[in-house]
């Protein structure tokens, strides 16, 4: 994964001039809320990936204009990613982000609600810019989809469904698409044909999916590794794969205690579905929970699962054989690999 390392960090002085140049167009009262929130840190996964897919197919009919440039348009997906961290920090009430003091305890609630707002808007005016119908319809489309996924997973916090569709449907929303479109607008920039375009989507899609499980499988490891407590999935009642595993594999008489239980909320934000707590888990089982999850090798097999997208991400580019393609190989192998 050499190459790919070295692509990020070559990258990141220009995807950050990027993003502080869209700060600088920003109303004064959000500036700093957003500047807070945007330069923070974090991998940049959805710019690189536009830039290596603006890389790999760019034609004579590549997109230009005459201040902005493909980075001004690969930071559009970043600023709406960092517009939902803004959001979820605070339904979560999280303390930390990226290891500083979330914006909300920083700013205030309200403060940074709005500021979320303003990089939506911001993120669609850059890209509007760039006066291509395609553009928008792709970054509109994901903003969309990012909150009826959110919208779904909180619908479904607290139960287990008879399969895995349901947290699929969650996980394409809240997760994939953005990174589906993130490489499809490098794919628009480049001036792509629909074959081009399609599978920039596609690759995107799958590598997205298996982010987003690879996380939910890091959610059970050991806390050395990832720096949190293990099973915070668990905790906040969301049904990922390898709770769902293990909800599966009870005896009909504990699943049925484990559901009932599962189903009552510890957080206030459900406040339609909330019960009282005594009703629900205990930190001890909680605690045992966790760990029969981990004992009985349901983390590796969410990796597995995980495995089956990445290889339906990595067949979208074996008709290249380029740099970039190299690159973009390495960034499937990242997300299997990761440990945090």
């Amino acid at each position: 994964m050499k190459e790919f390392t070295q692509f990020v960090a070559g990258e990141q002085e220009h995807i950050t001039k990027a993003l502080q140049s869209a700060v600088e167009k920003m109303p004064q009262s959000v500036r700093e809320i957003a500047d807070y929130a945007l330069l923070s840190g974090g991998k940049r996964l959805r710019p690189v990936l536009t830039l290596l897919w603006y890389g790999l197919l760019k034609t004579p009919q590549a997109l230009t204009h005459k201040t902005l440039t493909v980075y001004d348009a690969s930071v559009v997906l970043e600023m709406f990613h960092v517009a939902s961290l803004l959001h979820d920090d605070v339904l979560d009430n999280a303390d930390l982000r990226r290891g500083k003091p979330s914006a909300h305890l920083k700013f205030g609630i309200r403060p940074c609600l709005l500021a979320g707002d303003a990089l939506l808007a911001m993120g669609n005016r850059q890209m509007a810019e760039f006066n291509n119908t395609a553009l928008m319809t792709v970054i509109s489309d994901a903003l969309l989809k990012t909150a009826a996924g959110e919208v779904e997973e909180i619908a479904l916090a607290g139960k287990i469904p008879a399969d895995s569709r349901e947290y699929l449907s969650v996980i394409e929303g809240k997760t994939a698409w953005i990174i589906r479109s993130a490489c499809e607008v490098g794919a628009i920039m480049a001036g792509a044909d629909e074959n081009g375009r399609r599978l920039a989507r596609d690759f995107g899609l799958n590598l997205g999916m298996a982010f987003q499980i690879v996380d939910d499988a890091l959610d059970f490891s050991a806390e050395e590794i990832i720096g949190k407590p293990a099973g915070g999935d668990l905790r906040e009642r969301k049904c990922t794969p390898p709770v769902h595993m293990y909800a599966q594999s009870l005896p009909a008489e504990e699943k049925d205690t484990f559901v009932q239980k599962f189903a009552v909320l510890p957080d206030p934000v459900f406040e339609i579905q909330k019960q009282h707590a005594e009703n629900g888990f205990s930190d001890e089982e909680l605690k045992a929970i966790t760990e029969q999850i981990i004992a009985a090798g349901y983390p590796q097999k969410t990796r597995e699962l995980a495995g089956e997208y990445l290889a339906k991400a990595e067949a979208c580019l074996r008709s290249f054989d380029s740099p970039c393609a190299a690159v973009l190989r390495e960034a499937v192998a990242y997300v299997q690999n990761r440990n945090k």
